[in-house]
Order: C-alpha cells, then structure tokens, then sequence
C-alpha cells in the first residue's frame, strides 16, 4: 500500500482547529435552535395571551356602552370608552350598526400611535376582536376594536432581549464546558504524540506518557508504555548484541587484542592524519620463535597460553598511545604513533624483546623460555601506503629471524 507523500502533516487539521470548529458549529446550532424554539413557543404563547386581552376588553367594553348605544347617546359612549380603552392598548373602537352605518367611537392619540412599520406588525400579528351589542335579544350594533401593540411589542423585545441574554449565557457555559472537555481530551492525546515523536526523532525508549483521568485514553496509555518497555529492552538487547559483533569482529577472541582488520584500519587512519600534518610513524612486525616446536612439544592449549602471555608482555612494554594486534598464528603486529626517531624506536624493541625473554612458568616443572623476531618499517622513509609498510616489516621481520638462525649456528658451530 503507498503512502501519499503529497501530503504532509503540516497540511493537516490539528486536533485543536478540529474541535474548536466541531465545537463552535454544535454551540451555534443548538444555540439558534434552542432559540428559535423558545421564541416560538414564547411569542405563540404571548400572542395568544394579547389577544385574549383583547378580546376581553372588547367584551367588557361592549357591556359599559350598552345602554349608550340603546338610547344612541354618542356622546356618552365616547366619555365610556374613553375612559375604559387608553388603558387597553386598543387603536380605535368602531361601532357598526345593523344598517351599516360605522361609526368611530374612539380613537388613540396621535402622539401614542406606533409607526407605519410597528402598526403593520401588528396587523400581521393580531386581529381585531368584534363584539355584539343587544338588548332583549335585539341586535343594537357591534364593537370592533383595533389593537394598537405597543404592548406586545415591549413585551417581546424584552422578551427576546431575555432570550437572547440566556442564550449568550448558555453558549458561554457550554463553550467553558467543552473548552475544558477539550483539554481533558487533547492534553493526553498530545503528549502521546510528543512522546511518539520524541521517541522516533531521539531513539530514548525511557520516556513514558502519565496518566490521564480518561479511561479508555489511560487504557491506551498503558499499552503505549508497555510497548515502549518491549522496545526499550528490544534496544538494550540490540545495543549489546552490537557491542558484541562490533568488538568480535575487531578483536581476536583468543588474545583480546586487536585483530588484523582492526589493525589495517587504524593504520590507514594514522597514516592518513601522517600525510596531512607530515608526522612519522612506524610498525613492527613480531614473529614467535620455536612457536611450533612449542605446540608440538606441549600441545595446543599450552600453545594458547604462550600466545596469551605474549600478548600481554608486549601489550606491557608500549605506550598507552601504540596499539598491538595478533595478525596470525604466532604474529603480532605495532603500530607506533607519532614516532620515527630510530634511537626510541629500538629501545622499545629491546624493551619488548626483554619482556618476552623472561621464562613462562607453566607448572612447578614446566619452564619455557619465549623470544620473537622483530622487524620494523617506518612511514615514510620504508613506504608511503599501508601495503607497503606491511610488506617491508614483515620482510625486515624474517631478515631478523634469519641472522638469528646464522648467529645461532655460528656459535652452536663453535
């Protein structure tokens, strides 16, 4: 399956932005929601109210001018009305006589009357109420009344200002609610991403993710922290298994030292840094003798422990700064830094020849006496290149060995 690499996290929506905005759309929408279903039923219940009011007023209105109206004193109904409807909210008061005569009885103030905009809300909102006036069953006429709504109206703009303050109210509690249930939701999400990240960029397999007072996220981190204590031991385990190849494959596993790979390596190092800052360096090529009659002698374990005591008693006569490797069965390579003075050169020979001349006491009878041909090349007057070096040493080396065997059989001669 491939990854789309197009895409990077950086072009992605944080968690935040995600649920800033899934919180914003929810608060938005249950708050117009809750609002227009509470101004619905608040303004239905108020119109209904205001018109039952009016049509109240119009019934008590209707039997205050009922005598008025049977002796056709207008005079009287006026004074009735006017008396009774300022008090109302009602626009105007109209009788309509049985022959069709309508007659305006009352009328608000012109001063009191809402604008041509407020009226014709009003008109959308609210109906006139009409009531009939009798007397013994006779019809005498019938009131109508207008309602004027300033009323109605100031109830519901205070009403809806109440509305909307206990809204605003509610959208800011359950946006502190949901902010708060957001850092509950996100701290412990981003910091498993932070440890995540922390892990993946600097390999420490030691940070853990605390713990969080969410369930089913404690849950994950749980298993996150005990995924990073499998890959912690994982990589101690890979880390020692590297340290064991790594020094296997550079030492040799009889002696501990280094081995010949190891060596050629170190010497391509220092005779590099020789080139560059024109300094000397030399190595030595050392070579048993007898090694063989030894093993044939005594065996391949007491061989083993010769080449072991070699190691050691050459190890003993450098410096801290030279390094030694066993390059083969009975041969141990020198590298000498930052040396070329001929003088030192051989008083470290003569001090690792007698090193190795002290007899080995392997058992309260067995006493061997050691030695080792020792040949030498140094950089740059016997080679410029490590093959070179290797080369001259080893052949100085055998040059070495075979004057002993002459010596030796000189004075054996004599």
């Amino acid at each position: 399956m491939k990854r789309d690499l197009s895409v990077t996290a950086s072009d992605l929506p944080s968690l935040k932005s995600l649920y800033n905005r899934s919180n914003l759309t929810a608060i938005l929408l249950s708050v117009m929601v809750v609002g227009l279903l509470m101004g619905s039923l608040g303004v239905s219940k108020l119109l209904s109210m205001a018109q039952m009011n009016l049509q109240l007023v119009t019934r008590s209105a209707s039997v205050a001018i009922e005598a008025a109206v049977y002796f056709d004193d207008k005079i009287v109904i006026r004074e009735q009305l006017g008396l009774l409807l300022p008090q109302a909210d009602v626009s105007k008061a109209q009788l309509v006589y049985p022959d069709g005569v309508e007659f305006l009885a009352w009328e608000i103030e012109a001063n009191h009357q809402l604008n041509i905009f407020a009226q014709w809300v009003v008109n959308r909102i609210l109906e006139p109420e009409a009531e009939m006036i009798s007397f013994q069953n006779q019809e005498l006429a019938r009131l109508i009344l207008w309602p004027n709504g300033e009323q109605i109206l100031r109830f519901m703009r205070l009403g809806f200002s109440a509305l909307l303050f206990s809204l605003l109210i509610t959208a800011f509690i359950i946006l502190m609610v949901t902010r708060r249930l957001h850092r509950e939701l996100s701290k412990p999400l981003l910091e498993l991403a932070a440890v995540s990240s922390k892990v993946r960029t600097d390999r420490d397999f030691s940070v853990r993710v605390s713990r969080s007072r969410i369930a089913e996220i404690d849950s994950l981190r749980v298993d996150f922290n005990a995924l990073l204590d499998e890959l912690h031991q994982w990589q101690s385990s890979m880390e020692s298994l590297n340290q064991h190849l790594h020094y296997h494959a550079n030492h040799d596993s009889l002696t501990g030292l280094a081995n010949r790979h190891y060596f050629e390596k170190t010497v391509q190092r220092a005779l590099d840094f020789a080139v560059e800052h024109k300094t000397e360096l030399c190595i030595l090529y050392l070579d048993g003798n007898d090694f063989k009659k030894i093993n044939d002698t005594y065996g391949h374990a007491t061989g083993d422990e010769v080449l072991r005591a070699m190691s050691q008693r050459i190890k003993s006569a450098l410096r801290e700064t030279d390094l030694v490797a066993r390059v083969g069965g009975d041969e141990f390579c020198v590298l000498l830094n930052h040396l070329g003075d001929l003088e030192e050169i051989n008083r470290l020979k003569v001090k690792i020849s007698d090193a190795l001349k002290r007899p080995l006491q392997l058992s309260d009878s067995v006493q061997i006496d050691l030695s080792a041909s020792i040949g030498m090349a140094r950089f740059p007057q016997d080679g410029e290149s490590l093959d070179a070096l290797m080369h001259a040493a080893d052949h100085a080396m055998y040059q070495t060995k075979r004057n002993a065997k002459i010596l030796k059989k000189h004075y054996d001669t004599e």
